[in-house]
């Protein structure tokens, strides 16, 4: 397992950054967004749903995977 960054957008289209937990697989053709084991975003830890969005209970903002934060 390890953490990276990523990109994700709530329900409103606003962009945030996450950390996620990435599981590590031997098949590289598994795409990333199905091996997020869960997202951390405003210290809250987020499970994917059945959809792949990650909802948080206590403020019911929904988000989904954009992208992978590149560093410049």
């Amino acid at each position: 397992m390890k953490n990276i960054q990523i990109k994700v957008k709530d329900q409103f289209e606003t962009e945030n950054v996450a950390i996620a937990l990435i599981s590590k697989v031997n098949d590289l053709e598994i795409p990333l967004f199905k091996r997020i084991e869960h997202i951390e975003i405003e210290g809250e830890i987020l499970r994917p749903n059945m959809e792949l969005l990650y909802e948080n209970p206590k403020d019911g903002r929904i988000y989904r995977f954009i992208d992978i934060v590149h560093s410049n």
